[in-house]
């Protein structure tokens, strides 16, 4: 149960004065539910979205329009949460957030981190939200995949098991969204972000857009400009290298390494194993090879610091604080999250169909639904390496104190990924990035000119000093910030800086 627990990674906005974006009212089916409009897709009867404006501004205050409503792809139903943005919604690019898991509700994305109304200290209402990601962008919260927080699935439907099932029911919802809801939208730039497990989330569903867009040209295209994800949980392989570096040296920003020099040794001892194991996995992905793999990493390298996890215990997220809550995931917020979501009032207020019993923000059955599959112990390198090969701009971004989804670990298989940009990557020394006069972490970044157009797409990596798995909620001015400079720049490097 332990190893399960230690899979459940977490991750896979002032009213405006311009125009808003409105549903196009031509497009409802007459059979509308309640306050829901109803969206069908052009391309299968199965597919359609159920949307609503929300009118209480109690629910979260968020500063601009907000929608609610759920994706039906046949037996499956996932919930969705979207603002606009509260500077330009009519010119402002659109971003999808995933939270990880597998198994996590994004509305730990929203309430807990960079949504435009955050969680309050009694678990009963929400706060404005500053540093929220939707000052400049308009943007989407989902329970995905079907069975995660208020999505469902409907009775002797199998839940999702891998980041690819759940990557086709996005890009299902992102089409209709952008095509048949909003479709002001359609040309607009988007980015697909996320965190932990959105590592897998992401750039399997950045994956399937480009593949779509190039095989059904005919079909809605989505205009997707650049990934980035926080602390991702891209290669298992790689994060469970980097737990000698995160916890045996003080590269994270500690004073001291956590660990004293016989649990170093004694993880460096099994790590060959563990290495040996995950890359058979990589290449044979086979459910029990792969559970194997996870195994043997558990028991000779993570089990030395999650095994001591928990309440009471270490600090996964966090390798400075011990964990102070009752229950695995160490953050008071994420408890107060799930008792403020399953108030009546709330649930009158977003309509919630009687096939939900109650909100929960981490789903236990879609996580073990993952185990069952290969999809825990597989790396979406060749995802990302896709991407960067269309042009795609790639941002992996890091709370250096996290251990979970290390920095260590994560540079790893940046640096390992065979690219046209690799060498220049890995001989490019770490720089300082700043916002303003203040030093915020260090940055790679590279470049590159990809097939033969004259557009250079940029990969990079950079860090949040002082933050562990959930940058925008440790250090929120920061991140936004971050983000900021990632959506106008593609870049860290200050004027005139070489790198």
């Amino acid at each position: 149960m332990k190893l399960l627990q230690s899979l459940l990674i977490f991750s896979v906005l002032a009213s405006s004065t311009l125009t808003s974006q409105v549903p196009l009212n031509e497009k409802s089916d007459p059979s509308e539910s309640g306050d829901f409009q109803i969206y069908w897709s052009r391309f299968s009867e199965h597919h359609s979205i159920r949307i609503k404006q929300q009118q209480n501004d109690t629910l979260c205050d968020a500063h601009s329009l907000q929608y609610t409503g759920w994706l039906d792809v046949g037996s499956k139903h996932i919930f969705f949460w979207y603002f606009e943005s509260q500077n330009s919604p009519s010119e402002d690019p659109l971003l999808l957030w995933l939270t990880g898991g597998p198994g996590g509700s994004g509305m730990i994305g929203l309430m807990q981190e960079l949504g435009p109304c955050l969680i309050n200290e009694h678990g009963n209402g929400t706060i404005y939200n500053k540093y929220g990601w939707s000052k400049n962008a308009n943007i989407i919260f989902v329970d995905q995949p079907a069975g995660v927080g208020f999505s469902y699935v409907e009775k002797g439907i199998p839940l999702p098991g891998t980041s690819f099932t759940a990557a086709e029911d996005m890009h299902h919802f992102l089409q209709i969204f952008v095509h048949d809801i909003f479709p002001d939208l359609l040309e607009r730039d988007f980015h697909i972000t996320g965190e932990s497990y959105a590592g897998h989330y992401v750039p399997a569903l950045g994956a399937q857009i480009v593949t779509q867009n190039f095989f059904y040209p005919k079909r809605p295209q989505i205009n997707l400009k650049s990934i980035f994800v926080g602390n991702g949980y891209v290669s298992p392989l790689d994060t469970a290298f980097g737990y000698w570096e995160t916890l045996c040296t003080t590269n994270p920003g500690v004073d001291s390494p956590i660990f004293n020099s016989t649990r170093c040794d004694i993880m460096a001892a099994n790590l060959p194993r563990c290495m040996e194991l995950s890359r058979i996995c990589y290449q044979h992905p086979d459910p029990a090879i792969c559970q194997a793999a996870e195994t043997v990493c558990w028991k000779g390298v993570i089990e030395h610091y999650d095994g001591e996890s928990g309440p009471g215990g270490r600090n996964r997220f966090d390798i400075t604080y011990p964990c102070e809550t009752r229950d695995e995931l160490c953050y008071a917020e994420i408890p107060r999250i799930g008792e403020y979501l399953n108030l009546p009032w709330v649930w009158d207020a977003l309509q919630v169909p009687k096939a939900v019993k109650s909100y929960s923000v981490v789903s236990e059955e879609v996580a073990l639904a993952f185990t069952l599959t290969s999809d825990l112990g597989i790396s979406t390198q060749p995802q990302v390496l896709l991407l960067l090969e269309n042009g795609i701009d790639v941002l992996f971004y890091q709370g250096n104190l996290d251990l979970a989804c290390n920095t260590a670990g994560n540079l790893q298989w940046a640096s390992s990924m065979p690219w046209k940009g690799q060498p220049a990557f890995v001989a490019q020394p770490k720089h300082i990035w700043k916002d303003g006069d203040k030093e915020i972490g260090w940055f790679k970044e590279v470049k590159t000119k990809m097939g033969s157009n004259d557009k250079e797409t940029t990969f990079a990596i950079s860090t949040v000093d002082g933050a562990g798995h959930l940058v925008p909620f440790d250090k929120p001015r920061e991140a936004l910030a971050l983000v900021t400079r990632w959506l106008e720049k593609r870049s860290f490097a200050y004027a005139g800086q070489m790198i």
